[in-house]
């Protein structure tokens, strides 16, 4: 496994402070994208695990939070 993808869905909601579901909505809507912000892992296809990369999905939703508030 790749070491930058550390988190499970979780620890990620709860170290940005949001819900599972509002994670689960920013996926959804394309703002954290596989590869980048998590990856698949093991072999489920309807709801595979998912590890995240802390650094890159705190960054992507700050540059969000830049963007909505210019």
């Amino acid at each position: 496994m790749n070491t930058r993808f550390t988190l499970t869905n979780a620890e990620m909601a709860s170290a940005l402070r949001i819900s599972l579901s509002t994670l689960r909505r920013l996926r959804d809507a394309g703002i954290l994208r596989p590869g980048k912000h998590y990856l698949p892992v093991g072999n489920g296809l309807r709801k595979p695990i998912l590890r995240w990369d802390p650094r890159m999905t705190e960054e992507a939703l700050m540059l969000r939070s830049r963007k909505v508030a210019q």
